[in-house]
């Protein structure tokens, strides 16, 4: 299961790391002012929020991509000839979809 938008390394990780090449570049200045720690502190909450999607992202690659239970429930209600879904939830899904499908188009 592949779980999109939480790369680090992506928009966010770009963020991160044009702002802390920014920062290094800037010359060391001996203001301690308070304009001089916020980009600083910037960086270390990018930094943080980048640490946690890194471990969510390895989190939601370990879980298994195939759910045996609800698979097991599904083979058995097919083997005792019992229906998958309703009329009602076909056409609630088909309804769905196409609305979905004109939203996007």
């Amino acid at each position: 299961m592949t779980i999109r938008s939480l790369d680090p390394s992506g928009e966010l990780g770009k963020l991160f790391f044009q702002i802390q090449s920014k920062n290094l570049q800037e010359p060391a200045s001996t203001d301690s002012g308070p304009a001089r720690r916020a980009p600083s502190r910037d960086a270390v909450d990018l930094s943080a929020v980048a640490q946690v999607l890194q471990e969510l992202t390895t989190r939601a690659e370990a879980l298994p991509d195939v759910r045996s239970e609800k698979l097991q429930a599904l083979q058995q209600r097919l083997e005792a000839g019992e229906p998958l879904a309703t009329a009602d939830q076909v056409a609630g899904a088909v309804i769905h979809e196409t609305l979905l499908n004109g939203l996007r188009g």
